[in-house]
């Protein structure tokens, strides 16, 4: 019995490993595809992940794996780079166990069905706008898509360890459009 096990946890473990490491090469594959920084998994702290690290449209940005639970999700991420940056929440709609309304439609048919905005004014239904076309990509092949912008960072989050270049692509032009939009009466920084 203790042997089953023990072979088991081996098992668990070694297959977790090769989750990792696939996931990072494909991380590294997208990055010298796209000329960016890929940034490999420090040795420790456990459970640390690789990262690729590039600049769009004067705007940074980091794509990385993160553990939610027991959910492995893609994240990217940008900080807003003129004034503020809209402040939002949009979940993808029927995935997430949510009793909010909609506090915001964006006038994009296609978009208002695809995602539930929780969080935003009129003001930042712009900044989305430019945005909805790369989201769209995303609800149409992924699963789990979550974006959140308290007016300084702007985060985009999927489920699953991503692979394909086109959807990063979508996904961090998505998160660039929102980081990058500037409201009129905003102050630049």
């Amino acid at each position: 019995m203790l042997g089953a096990t023990l072979t088991l946890a081996a098992w668990a473990t070694g297959a977790q490993a090769h989750r990792r490491s696939a996931a990072s090469r494909a991380l590294d594959r997208y990055a010298r595809s796209r000329g960016l920084v890929f940034v490999p998994p420090p040795t420790s702290p456990r459970g640390a992940s690789p990262r690729v690290v590039g600049t769009k449209d004067d705007v940074a940005y980091a794509v990385e794996l993160v553990r939610l639970d027991d959910e492995v999700r893609t994240r990217i991420s940008a900080t807003a780079t003129r004034g503020r940056a809209p402040v939002l929440s949009v979940l993808q709609r029927g995935v997430f166990m949510t009793t909010k309304e909609p506090v915001l439609r964006i006038g994009d048919d296609a978009f208002d069905a695809a995602y539930l905005v929780t969080k935003g004014t009129a003001q930042d239904a712009e900044g989305l706008r430019q945005a909805a076309r790369a989201l769209l990509l995303l609800a149409d092949r992924r699963h789990g898509v979550w974006l959140f912008s308290d007016g300084l960072k702007v985060t985009l989050s999927w489920r699953g360890a991503e692979s394909d270049p086109l959807v990063l692509d979508a996904a961090r032009d998505g998160v660039v459009e929102v980081a990058a939009w500037h409201r009129p009466e905003s102050p630049y920084r």
